[in-house]
C-alpha cells in the first residue's frame, strides 16, 4: 500500500506539468514544418550547421531512440556529421514536456539547467565530431532507411520523419491533431518508461534508507558522478521517465550534481543505439560523441554542486517535497487514464 501511495504522489506532483508539456509538445509537432526543420539543419555547414541542429533539436519532444530515424532525413538534406552528432546529443536530453516535469519535481534550477546543458554538450560534441570528420565523405546510410527501432519512442518520429518528404501537412482540425499528437502519440510513446520510472521511484522512496547514497559514496562527488555515468550509459531511460528516479536519488542522499549527471547521461546515450550512431557518423566520431556526453555531464554536475549552498539545498528540498493538492489528484487521474490508453494502444 505504501508503494502505491508513493507511486501516486509522485505521479500527482508531475501530472499538471506533464499535461501542459505534452500539449505544448503536440503544438510543436503539428505546427512546426518538418521539412523546414530538416532543411534548416542541412543547409548550414560547419559550426553553424551544428548550432542550427542543437537549437532546433533541443525543444523537440524526441528521445534517444526515436531521434535515430529522423537523422536519415537530416543526412539526405545534406547535414554534416557534426550537425547530426549535435542533434543526437541535444535532442534526447530535454524537451518541452520534460522541462515542465523537471520543474515540478526538482525545482526551477534543474528546469533551466537541463536545456542549457543539452545545448552546451550538443554544440561541443557536434563541433568535435565535425573537426574529426571534416575530410571524410558523408558515407552511405541507405541501410539506415530501413532500420527498425524497438524502443519506446519510435512510433511517432519514425512514422513522420523517416523519409525526406516529411514536410507534408496533414489535414483535419488543428486542435484535434494537437490533442491526438500530444496526448496519444507522444504520451503513448513514453507511457511504458514513465510508468517504470515512477515504479522505480516508489520502490526507492519506500525501501531505500534515508541518506543511503550519502553513506554509500562517503561524500565523494567524483565517485558518485562516475557511478551515475556507468549506471546511465547501458540503460534506456527517456528524459521524462528519468525525472522521478533522479528526484528519489536526491531524496535518499545523492548530491544534486550526481543526480544531474544521471539526468543527462541516461536520456542522451544508451548502449543499444551506439551501433546505429557509429554507422551514421563513424567509429572515431562515436567515441568522441560518447566522451563528450560523459565528461560534459560530469562537468555540469560539478557546476550544479558549486552553486550557492542555499540553491543546492533548495534543489534537495524540492526533490523531497511531499503533499498533493486536490487539483493534482485530478490531473493525476487524467494522466493515469491517458497512460493506460497509451500502454493499451502499444500492446
Amino acid at each position: 500500500m505504501e508503494l502505491l501511495l508513493s507511486f501516486w504522489n509522485v505521479l500527482a506532483m508531475m501530472a499538471p506539468w506533464l499535461l501542459a508539456g505534452f500539449f505544448l509538445a503536440g503544438v510543436v509537432s503539428v505546427l512546426l514544418p518538418r521539412a523546414w526543420v530538416v532543411s534548416a539543419m542541412g543547409r548550414a555547414k560547419g559550426w553553424r550547421g551544428v548550432l542550427n541542429a542543437v537549437l532546433i533539436g533541443a525543444p523537440l519532444p524526441i528521445c534517444s531512440c526515436g531521434v535515430l530515424p529522423m537523422t536519415t532525413g537530416l543526412k539526405k538534406a545534406g547535414a554534416g556529421k557534426g550537425a547530426i552528432a549535435g542533434f543526437l546529443i541535444a535532442t534526447p536530453q530535454t524537451g518541452l514536456d520534460s522541462v515542465l516535469a523537471t520543474y515540478a519535481l526538482m525545482g526551477p534550477v534543474f528546469a533551466v539547467a537541463r536545456p542549457l546543458a543539452a545545448l552546451a554538450t550538443g554544440l561541443l560534441g557536434g563541433i568535435a565530431v565535425d573537426a574529426l570528420t571534416r575530410k571524410e565523405g558523408d558515407g552511405d546510410i541507405a541501410s539506415e532507411r530501413h532500420a527498425h527501432c524497438h524502443c519506446c519512442c519510435c512510433h511517432h518520429t519514425s512514422g513522420k520523419t523517416h523519409d525526406a518528404d516529411v514536410g507534408e501537412t496533414p489535414r483535419g482540425n488543428v486542435f484535434l491533431r494537437i490533442f491526438r499528437t500530444g496526448y496519444f502519440e507522444l504520451l503513448g510513446e513514453v507511457s511504458r518508461p514513465l510508468a517504470l520510472g515512477l515504479a522505480v521511484s516508489a520502490v526507492m522512496t519506500v525501501c531505500v534508507p534515508a541518506d543511503f547514497f550519502a553513506t554509500a559514496f562517503g561524500g565523494n562527488d567524483w565517485l558518485a558522478m562516475s557511478a551515475m555515468v556507468l549506471v546511465g550509459f547501458p540503460m534506456y531511460v527517456c528524459s521524462t521517465a528519468s525525472i522521478p528516479i533522479a528526484a528519489s536519488l536526491v531524496a535518499k542522499g545523492l548530491t544534486p550534481g550526481a543526480a544531474f549527471v544521471f539526468l543527462m547521461v541516461g536520456p542522451a546515450i544508451n548502449a543499444a543505439s551506439l551501433a546505429t550512431v557509429s554507422r551514421l557518423i563513424g567509429v572515431r566520431a562515436t567515441a568522441a560523441y560518447a566522451l563528450v556526453i560523459a565528461f560534459g555531464a560530469i562537468a555540469c554536475g560539478i557546476g550544479v554542486n558549486a552553486l550557492p549552498s542555499e540553491t543546492v539545498s533548495g534543489i534537495s528540498a524540492a526533490a523531497g517535497q511531499e503533499g498533493v493538492t486536490a487539483m493534482q489528484h485530478v490531473a493525476a487521474a487524467m494522466l493515469a487514464l491517458l497512460v493506460a490508453v497509451g500502454l493499451f494502444r502499444r500492446k
